[in-house]
């Protein structure tokens, strides 16, 4: 049973969902604790945002996944159509090291480049998620806690992911998962 979810641009959400990537990056959001991003729970819905989502930041074999925002994102009820588990969390102790995951990411060198130079005294995390989808997507009501810039949102109650399969098989998945910690450079601290 979820009680979180973990917010992220609807189009990674999507690439998680489909197994076209297993890596996000995270700085903290502005409502984030002291400005701060930190794993609160290792599994959670993920909450597709449109918020701040910007298509010239994806790369070109990406841009068929960003889909124009609803009509009423704040409407009575937000779609779920998966969750993640958290495997692996990492710290990125350069701009170098950040660099070297874009060919791992859905994201340009300029969206990284961006992230870096936002709060720049704040540390930039990796994170290696396990996606799985819904067989049927499920709904839960819209509630104020959604809204606003924060990595975690509590649902407010449970949520069963029983009816649920695996974006990549296991294999695949620990396949990328060992060639990108392999690639991370000294000095990127394991969470």
């Amino acid at each position: 049973m979820l009680t979180w979810a973990l917010k992220e641009w609807d189009a990674a959400v999507t690439a998680l969902l489909k197994g076209q990537t297993i890596l996000l990056l995270r700085k903290g959001g502005i409502r984030e604790q002291q400005g701060q991003f930190s794993v609160v729970t290792r599994q959670g819905l993920l909450l597709p945002t449109f918020e701040h989502q910007k298509p010239e930041l994806i790369k070109p074999e990406f841009q068929a996944l960003v889909q124009p925002a609803p009509m009423a994102e704040n409407s009575e009820a937000v779609r779920f159509s998966g969750w993640a588990e958290i495997t692996h969390g990492f710290t990125l102790p350069s701009t170098e090291a950040a660099l070297a995951l874009v060919p791992d990411l859905i994201w340009t060198s300029q969206f990284v480049q961006e992230r870096l130079q936002w709060q720049s005294d704040r540390p930039l995390y990796g994170l290696l998620l396990r996606a799985y989808r819904f067989n049927v997507p499920i709904s839960l009501p819209w509630h104020s806690g959604y809204r606003g810039c924060r990595s975690w949102v509590q649902l407010g109650q449970s949520v069963a992911v029983e009816n649920s399969a695996p974006a990549l098989a296991k294999a695949d998945y620990q396949h990328r998962v060992t060639r990108i910690l392999a690639d991370l450079p000294e000095g990127a601290a394991l969470l």
